[in-house]
């Protein structure tokens, strides 16, 4: 964890640094994005807390199959606010904070009655390198990826586990405010985002 963060800051300082030497500023027309997106399934929540929360006779002790037990797990899907700076047209360092928000209902054992909810979250730091291919005045398309940290908390349950996010392909289409669809594979999630973002 600790060299990927490392090789982010020295490529964005080997970045900075050439156009220094340059005597130039790359051309951008905006330096920054702000973006609030929502994801498909988050697969690491869905491993480390959506598990089977009914009584097992296997794998549980006895006292377990009389104790409440959980119905199906229901999660929200990653929310995600990102800051972008850009440094040259085609490289974008992002920071983003994604929340999952998880609950599922709880039961008696005995009677089967619904007795509550249980309700939980995580989150998710995700820097991202983005690496822009096509930048037109209202279209860009681009790929990234990413490595961060995922923390939460659930039905008893606290974890932290590295996360790791790749963009193979992204669109995003407008001008100073747009909006953004992403294909991706990975921890925070798989499947796609979209969002909308503000350039200035």
């Amino acid at each position: 964890m600790k060299k990927i963060i490392l090789s982010a800051v020295i490529l964005t300082a080997m970045i900075m640094g050439a156009d220094a030497r340059n005597g130039r500023k790359a051309d951008l027309p905006f330096k920054y994005e702000a973006r609030l997106g929502w994801s498909g399934y988050p697969t690491s929540d869905e491993l480390n807390f959506a598990g089977d929360h009914g009584p097992s006779y296997s794998t549980h002790p006895i006292k377990d199959l009389f104790a409440d037990y959980g119905g199906p797990t229901y999660m929200t899907g990653n929310i995600m606010a990102e800051m972008d700076f850009h440094f040259r047209k085609w490289f974008t360092l992002a920071v983003g904070v994604a929340a999952n928000g998880i609950w599922m209902d709880k039961y008696d054992a005995m009677t089967d009655e619904l007795k509550g909810r249980e309700s939980g979250f995580t989150l998710t730091v995700l820097p991202q390198a983005r690496f822009t291919w096509m930048n037109k005045d209202f279209i860009r398309l681009y790929s990234s990826v990413g490595a961060g940290i995922t923390g939460g908390s659930f039905d008893g349950r606290s974890e932290a586990v590295i996360a790791a996010q790749a963009v193979p392909i992204g669109i995003s289409i407008g001008g100073k405010l747009f909006g953004f669809a992403e294909v991706g594979i990975g921890t925070v999630y798989i499947g796609g985002m979209f969002g909308i973002g503000y350039r200035f």
